[in-house]
C-alpha cells in the first residue's frame, strides 16, 4: 500500500511540475458598454498547443456590484474566442478566486453569485488547445453590458498551461449520422 501510494504521489509531482502559470494585472471595468482588454504575455512554452499540452484554467478576482452586467471572454493569440461567463449572477456580486476549468462538474450558468471556486466556463477552453503558437499576447475581454448603472474592477487574472489539457469529445460511431 505504501507503495502505491508513493508512486501516486510521485507522478502527481511530475503532472503537476509541467503546469506554468502566467499572471495579469486588472484595472477599471468601463462602465459606458465598452469593451476592455487586460493582457497578459505568455513565453517559454512550447510552439503549439494540443491535446499534451495546453491551457487547463483561467482564474480571476473581479470586484462589481451586479455580476450579471457582465461578459467575460478568454482571447488567444490567434483570435479564438472562449466565453467563460456572460449575464451570470444576477444582482450578486463578484468573482472571487473563481477558476474557469473543463472538466468540473459546476457550470458557470448554474453556480450562483459571489462566485468562488471552480466552475466549467460557457464554451469549452479546450478549442484554445487547437495547435497554436501560445507564446504571445493572451486576453481577457470583459464587457460590462449594462453601461452607466455600476463600476467594477478586475483585481488580477491568471492563465495556466500544463500536460493532459481537456480534450472534446469525439464521436467515433454512432447510431446518428456523424457531421
Amino acid at each position: 500500500m505504501k507503495k502505491i501510494l508513493f508512486t501516486i504521489s510521485i507522478l502527481f509531482v511530475f503532472t503537476q511540475a509541467n503546469a506554468q502559470s502566467f499572471s495579469g494585472v486588472g484595472g477599471n471595468i468601463p462602465d459606458d458598454g465598452t469593451s476592455i482588454r487586460f493582457p497578459v504575455l505568455v513565453s517559454g512554452l512550447p510552439a503549439s498547443i494540443d491535446s499534451t499540452f495546453g491551457v487547463i484554467s483561467a482564474c480571476l478576482n473581479i470586484v462589481h456590484p451586479y455580476v450579471s452586467d457582465l461578459s467575460i471572454w478568454l482571447v488567444a493569440p490567434d483570435s479564438t474566442y472562449i466565453e467563460l461567463s456572460s449575464g451570470n449572477g444576477g444582482s450578486g456580486d463578484n468573482y472571487w478566486n473563481t477558476c474557469f476549468i473543463d472538466t468540473v462538474p459546476v457550470y458557470i450558468t448554474s453556480g450562483a453569485a459571489p462566485y468562488t471556486g471552480e466552475y466549467r466556463p460557457e464554451s469549452p477552453i479546450y478549442n484554445v488547445n487547437n495547435g497554436q503558437n501560445p507564446n504571445s499576447a493572451w486576453q481577457l475581454l470583459i464587457e460590462d453590458t449594462y453601461p452607466f448603472a455600476d463600476a467594477g474592477i478586475l483585481l488580477n487574472w491568471t492563465i495556466t498551461f500544463g500536460n493532459n489539457p481537456p480534450k472534446g469529445l469525439v464521436l467515433q460511431s454512432s447510431n446518428l449520422p456523424i457531421v
